[in-house]
């Protein structure tokens, strides 16, 4: 810490600076802890309100008459959502700041939840969650970049790494409140809907509450420096800066030596073209190279490794809480997963007048729980590891190993023995951000940031399908996409073969991050 005549003697040296020289200047401190932990409360919201469905359908499908289908395209709204407005949020947040972007829509998704908690029907829940959905991607497709940068160079990887964790966390708390919430037994009537409100539809509300938290927290947060002096608002991104020293180093703002930030190496430059065209103009010509020799080989790889593994994640995991719970339920002796749910399936099949259970298994939490605890560590394994190991042979072991875990979840009698490995099969999951890290190397810097947001669709695609694909396979042959997806999983360890080996891929060279365009999309 400088005294002060040594600030005094520095004064004129500092005066004009470049904002990440000045952001270097403000430090790291407590300012940069707190906006972390608002952003972890945001993506702990997104999580949570993405994967809720797998507790709340299995709770709500004798209120709304949910076939194991029907499950599977409700539970697919959440990917399909992001899918389609990514893109959208991202230029917005790009025109019109990010705060006021996912203030607005983590409001109005909230709302929205509450709004579908009250549904009648299937088609009044599937519209209130797809709404929802919407704007909750608003906030899945900023809340990275918020987060970035509000940290210097030094420590911004660092920072959003734990940032993500929430997400993990996420995977903890979620099956946490369902275990709070579902075994509940309570049911008040609202006579003007024709509905009973039942725990599930609380569920709903209480997955909203991170959302509500954060834009509260968000009232009281500046907006991105980064945003404002991409903009020409100087000034104001001084000031948020001149508030980061304030609060990292107690001190007053103005003892901050910086009187302005310099324009120099700034990259920013207004495209001529308006609206539209200039988003197409844009996509254009940071696409089609990724299709042409050399890049299309790695886009091609990067993609459709991203697909397996998000179709193999977050597909069955919003079968998970059913699965476990038909698992607690089976009174019988050591079977297979599938002779268990096969053998629910026969029993409603075969029954004139069948009473619809939609009671959930305490074990089911429980099991959830330990899972979410086991893919919290993962992360920190990966973490761990790679700088020794290297991404590639990760990939490798990760892949592959989760895949036979996969097929052979199927094939074990044993109930616990069967729960372990399909506990494993989900760990692929924690090679997604290696891939996106194996992106950064593979692709120059001019194409970097949109191959990841290609691969990251496909990936959110993959959950789509997965997840269909996954409720067809319940409904008519278990063991099949048991199969199909290990099978994908080692297929995608098999074409990480072909990635370059630790040593020969070239370190990425310094990326001037002033710039704010594709920076919404997805984190690198």
């Amino acid at each position: 810490m400088m005294n002060g005549v040594d600030k005094m003697a520095s004064k004129d040296k500092f005066s004009t600076m470049s904002l990440d020289d000045a952001m270097m200047l403000a430090g790291f401190g407590t300012y940069n802890i707190l906006h972390m932990l608002m952003s972890g409360v945001i993506l702990m919201g997104m999580i949570m309100q993405s994967l809720a469905l797998g507790y709340i359908l299995p709770a709500a499908q004798c209120d709304l008459s949910l076939t194991l289908q029907q499950r599977g395209w409700l539970a697919a709204i959440p990917f399909l959502a992001i899918i389609l407005t990514s893109y959208f949020w991202g230029w917005l947040a790009d025109t019109q700041g990010r705060r006021p972007v996912m203030l607005f829509s983590m409001i109005i998704s909230a709302v929205f939840s509450v709004f579908a908690s009250f549904s009648p029907d299937i088609i009044s829940f599937g519209v209130l969650q797809f709404i929802s959905a919407i704007f909750m991607a608003g906030s899945s497709a900023v809340v990275y970049t918020y987060l970035g940068e509000f940290n210097n160079l030094r420590h911004r990887d660092k920072m959003v790494a734990f940032g993500s964790s929430f997400v993990g966390i996420g995977t903890v708390i979620l099956p946490c409140v369902s275990w709070l919430i579902l075994p509940q037994e309570f049911a008040f009537p609202i006579s003007f809907l024709d509905i009973y409100y039942r725990p599930w539809r609380l569920l709903i509300v209480a997955c909203a509450i991170p959302f509500a938290l954060a834009s509260v927290l968000l009232l009281f947060a500046p907006e991105s420096p980064k945003f404002l002096f991409a903009t020409g608002q100087h000034a104001d991104a001084l000031e948020v800066v001149k508030k980061i020293y304030a609060v990292n180093n107690r001190a007053p703002a103005e003892e901050f030596p910086v009187k302005s930030l310099s324009t120099g190496n700034f990259l920013y430059k207004a495209s001529d073209s308006k609206g539209i065209a200039a988003i197409w103009n844009s996509m254009k010509e940071q696409t089609i190279p990724l299709f042409k020799m050399p890049l299309v080989p790695w886009t091609l790889l990067t993609c459709f490794v991203q697909f397996g593994i998000f179709a193999t994640t977050n597909g069955f995991y919003v079968w998970f809480p059913s699965i476990l719970n038909s698992l607690a339920n089976h009174d019988g002796g050591e079977t297979k997963i599938c002779d268990v749910l096969d053998a629910s399936k026969a029993a409603a099949a075969n029954g004139t007048d069948v009473i619809c259970d939609d009671t959930m298994n305490t074990a089911t939490f429980e099991r959830s729980i330990y899972i979410g605890l086991v893919f919290c560590s993962m992360y920190i394994i990966v973490g761990f590891l790679v700088d020794f190991v290297g991404k590639k042979l990760i990939l490798l072991t990760i892949l592959s190993v989760t895949g036979l875990c996969g097929i052979c979840a199927h094939l074990a009698y044993n109930q616990q023995l069967a729960v372990v490995l399909f506990a494993v099969f989900q760990m692929s999951g924690a090679c997604i951000g290696l891939m996106n890290a194996v992106a950064v190397e593979l692709f120059p810097t001019k194409f970097r940031a949109m191959a990841i947001c290609l691969s990251m669709m496909m990936g959110r695609v993959g959950s789509m399908v997965g997840s269909n694909l996954i409720g067809m396979f319940l409904e008519t042959n278990c063991g099949a996409g048991f199969y199909l997806f290990g099978g994908i999983l080692i297929v995608n360890a098999i074409c990480c073969l072909t990635l370059p080996a630790k040593k020969t891929i070239q370190p990425s060279k310094m990326i001037n991050v002033e710039s704010t365009q594709n920076q919404t999309h997805e984190p690198v």
